[in-house]
Order: C-alpha cells, then sequence, then structure tokens
C-alpha cells in the first residue's frame, strides 16, 4: 500500500511510461511493495526509511538487489524522476528498486 498523497504522481508516471511503450519494463510480479514501516539499513538506532510512510516503493527488485549494479530501464527511471521521484540505484551503494517520492505538490 502506497500512500495516497503519492498516488497522482505515481499514476501519471506509470501512464508516462506506457504512452512511452516501455510497459514491458516493469515486472507486476517483481514489485518489492511500498510501505514497509522500518529503519534505514534495519539500524533502530537510524532514521525511519521512506518506505515507512508509503512514499517509496521497490520495482523490479529482484533483478536490481540493494548494493548490486542496478538494471532498470533508463526512460522507465527518468519517468520516474520527472514525477518527483528519486531513483536509489544513483546512490554511492545503489538501490536500483528503489524509487522514493520527494517533491510533494
Amino acid at each position: 500500500t502506497c500512500h495516497r498523497a503519492l498516488l497522482p504522481q505515481l499514476r501519471a508516471a506509470l501512464k508516462d511510461v506506457a504512452a512511452q511503450g516501455l510497459a514491458y519494463t516493469i515486472d507486476p510480479a517483481d514489485y518489492g511493495g511500498c510501505f514497509s514501516p522500518r529503519f534505514i539499513d534495519r539500524d533502530p538506532g537510524g532514521r525511519l526509511s521512506h518506505h515507512s510512510w508509503g512514499i517509496a516503493l521497490d520495482i523490479n527488485a529482484r533483478a536490481n538487489a540493494f548494493g548490486t549494479k542496478p538494471d532498470q530501464e533508463p526512460q522507465l527511471v527518468s519517468a520516474l524522476q520527472a514525477r518527483g521521484f528519486v531513483w536509489g540505484g544513483d546512490w554511492l551503494i545503489p538501490d536500483g528498486m528503489h524509487f522514493e517520492w520527494v517533491e510533494f505538490p
């Protein structure tokens, strides 16, 4: 379940993906979820993950494991970024499945 405030941006991004003929780049069976109350790196002394608020989602999770070289279609990443999401594949330690919503309307 994702936070309801995220849904318009997510729907718009997915419409953009479909309009570009890129729906095949998302494997619905490999969706890693959105809401998951937890700490970043599972460290109780750390910060809460964006998943805790339902404003992060994991797409194509098995092919984009944390710490491995990301394998997401660049146009998929661009479509989500254009709608206010940050991609974890750009991080120092990549999390290629992870997209978090950071540009609130």
